[in-house]
């Protein structure tokens, strides 16, 4: 029997149609010759994994097909490796390959290796295309255009034009972006992903592709840096976890809302917890929830992710501020080698009880990490003796503003520094003389801040005599030693052998 195989990747005006490719192969088959046709609809030439080219394969290997005829050779694959192998297999089945377009006899010595530098070009023109298309869609992404998909919910999609050329933004839907609001409100106040669900779901609310409400969707629009108003705190923040900024931060005046664009397949974990090989950019519509609301959720997030049960743990006393790069909390778990040896505690990463973490294994003892976390949490504790703020402040444009200028100050004397090296004497001095200017001007911008902060910012009185707690804190119980660390300590990533212990 011989088989027709058609395979079209994607229906363009340009492309030839599964139907013409039919139409041409019939004319290679005599009328005696029987036939069946095999088409794969909508699949690139990347991979093999096709549903009717598997099952035609099938057929090769159980001795039903002598011959395949197929439009052009690059039908069965565009990639050279996958093309060689279903080469040889096809030979080893004594099953012959014949191109309608490429009359090209592939029994030969000669034959063989015009083909393969046919399928060379293919996989070449197949990489191509693809680097054209991923470099024009990041291009896009640098310059904030929209990068398709649907407009997020609180939003509609509107033409416009940037650079002479046509695109599309985000239009606010007020109807929608008011029940936005109240989610993040609502997550803040202590609301449960489900609960904020089901009652949308109670008040028929719809979704954007009209499905039901869900703790993932509720999650994903929480985390979303499309709706933040972004300032140069939501810039540091994204900064934090990785991503690579395509704007200046003084672009980020409070007013946009953020992109995340970028290669899939090289993303560790969700998309917005590790930002390492991620781009962000400024989109061209106005943002909707504030930056500190914004900033307050991802905190939340910070704590509550991946575990509901963040600090009830009686082993120890780090228990819910230990995390995973991966961003699942750690648990303590007893572990015994044998009868006769004695009881240890470790931590263990919850992501990896569901198979979501993409790290390496960590047993880490339990002792080892209270030890690193109260001597950093003492000296800390020394640090903030004289300090009463604990509520989080509210920053006012004129912080926003004085914030970036630290940045760009900063940004000056990092690079002043780096060309001290290389300087000859009369430029040093200048350079260092630059430095004592920006320095003084950092410290002037720095008091600002603390000035404006300490204005806007409630006082209270310590909760704790700091002298008190290093004294007598091997006198405490797992309680108490919980409720004092997760008053000063935020999170501790570990990651391998590393310890990263950050300070609210």
């Amino acid at each position: 029997m011989v088989a027709i195989y058609a395979r079209q990747s994607v229906d363009k005006k340009d492309s030839i149609s599964v139907e013409t490719q039919i139409e041409e192969c019939k004319k290679k088959i005599s009328l005696s010759e029987e036939y069946e046709i095999f088409i794969d609809k909508g699949f690139s030439g990347k991979s093999t994994e096709r549903p009717d080219f598997q099952r035609m394969l099938l057929k090769v290997k159980n001795g039903e097909i002598s011959k395949i005829v197929i439009y052009k050779y690059d039908r069965i694959s565009r990639s050279m490796y996958d093309f060689v192998n279903m080469q040889k297999e096809f030979e080893k089945y004594n099953t012959h390959l014949v191109s309608v377009t490429e009359n090209i006899d592939t029994t030969t010595t000669q034959g063989k290796a015009m083909v393969n530098i046919l399928m060379t070009f293919a996989e070449m023109e197949r990489e191509t295309i693809q680097k054209r298309i991923k470099d024009n869609y990041y291009s896009r992404g640098e310059k904030g255009f929209y990068l398709g998909g649907y407009a997020p919910f609180g939003y509609n999609k509107v033409d416009t034009y940037k650079n002479g050329k046509k695109t599309y933004t985000f239009e606010e839907k007020p109807n929608e972006s008011c029940i936005l609001k109240q989610m993040y409100i609502d997550y803040v106040n202590g609301k449960s992903l489900s609960e904020i669900a089901r009652e949308l779901n109670d008040k028929n609310v719809p979704t954007r592709r009209k499905r039901p409400w869900n703790e993932n969707c509720i999650s994903r629009m929480l985390k979303s840096p499309v709706y933040v108003k972004a300032n140069a705190d939501i810039y540091n923040y994204l900064l934090s976890l990785g991503g690579t900024m395509t704007n200046p931060i003084e672009d980020y005046n409070g007013e946009y809302g953020c992109y995340v664009y970028g290669d899939v397949s090289k993303r560790k974990g969700s998309k917005f917890v590790d930002l390492s090989n991620d781009f962000v950019t400024l989109g061209m519509h106005k943002g909707i929830i504030d930056s500190d609301l914004w900033l307050s959720v991802q905190q939340i997030f910070s704590h509550k992710k991946g575990h509901s049960n963040l600090g009830t743990g009686s082993l120890t006393w780090l228990q819910g501020l230990v995390k995973c790069k991966c961003g699942y909390t750690f648990y303590a778990k007893r572990f015994r080698p044998n009868k006769n040896k004695k009881e240890y505690k470790y931590l263990y990463c919850r992501g990896r009880k569901n198979n979501s973490c993409p790290y390496p294994k960590i047993m880490m003892n339990v002792s080892v990490i209270e030890s690193i976390a109260q001597e950093a949490l003492f000296n800390r504790l020394k640090e903030l003796k004289n300090i009463k703020q604990n509520e989080i402040i509210k920053q006012s444009p004129e912080i926003n503003k004085l914030k970036i200028r630290l940045s760009e100050t900063d940004n000056k004397i990092s690079t002043l520094m780096n060309n001290l090296a290389n300087g000859e004497s009369i430029t040093i001095e200048y350079i260092n003389q630059f430095i004592k200017k920006l320095d003084t001007e950092r410290k002037s911008i720095l008091d600002n801040i603390a000035e404006l902060e300490l204005k806007s910012s409630k006082t209270s009185q310590s909760q704790f005599d700091i002298d008190d707690i290093i004294k007598n804190w091997d006198n405490y119980d797992i309680e108490l030693k919980k409720s004092i660390a997760k008053n000063v300590i935020d999170v501790i990533i570990l990651e391998g052998k590393n310890v990263d212990i950050k300070f609210f």
